[in-house]
């Protein structure tokens, strides 16, 4: 069996992931892994499938034979289904981000003005210092007209010196009239719970 990330992104409509996963059934693909989203009208997805070989033989296909070729025919079969969907394949990466790393959860909010740069701003500093963004969620409007939230869910390796990051993050929010809130993901995830009730 092969591994390959396949890339989803178009209109979005009811049964668009029956769709999907029905052609990779179709070919013999195992889906191992799936994450999808939907802004702005705008379906989004990503999906790990362990492919057949060109030699494989299943009982309903011959077999995958590549990314190319897993990307047409699955190209052909959102035609045929009359979804409108790019596709974009790829050999799935062997080996995730932080793997040989010791790493802390940390989610970082950012709330205030809406403008350009915000994102690209915030975003510098983490990269700076080799912190992975592993989830980012941008939200306009919440606070009022004109304002926006951002919530990064990032992967702090124990190497980083946590109170330089912090400071830096504090100031690239200031010279952006930003507020930034700076937690582990447990105590994240603790308040947030607490203030459910």
């Amino acid at each position: 069996m092969e591994k390959y990330t396949a890339s989803f992104l178009g209109r979005d409509c009811p049964g668009v992931v029956a769709a999907v996963s029905r052609l990779f059934g179709d070919m013999g693909c195992n889906i191992e892994a799936m994450a999808q989203t939907m802004l702005s009208g705008a379906f989004a997805a990503i999906f790990v499938v362990s492919a057949p070989g060109p030699d494989a033989g299943t009982p309903r296909d011959e077999g995958v034979c590549g990314a190319d070729c897993l990307r047409l025919r699955l190209e052909e079969g959102l035609e045929r289904a009359g979804v409108d969907l790019s596709v974009l394949v790829r050999p799935a990466i062997a080996e995730q981000w932080g793997a040989n790393l010791d790493c802390e959860p940390f989610v970082v909010t950012v709330d205030g003005p809406d403008r350009p740069g915000l994102i690209g701003g915030m975003s510098r500093v983490f990269g700076r210092h080799g912190v992975n963004i592993e989830n980012l969620k941008a939200i306009l409007g919440e606070g009022g007209e004109g304002k926006a939230l951002f919530v990064f869910e990032v992967m702090v390796p124990d190497s980083v010196d946590l109170g330089r990051l912090r400071r830096e993050l504090a100031l690239e929010a200031t010279n952006l009239k930003l507020r930034v809130s700076v937690q582990h993901r447990k105590i994240f995830e603790a308040v947030h719970r607490v203030s459910s009730f």
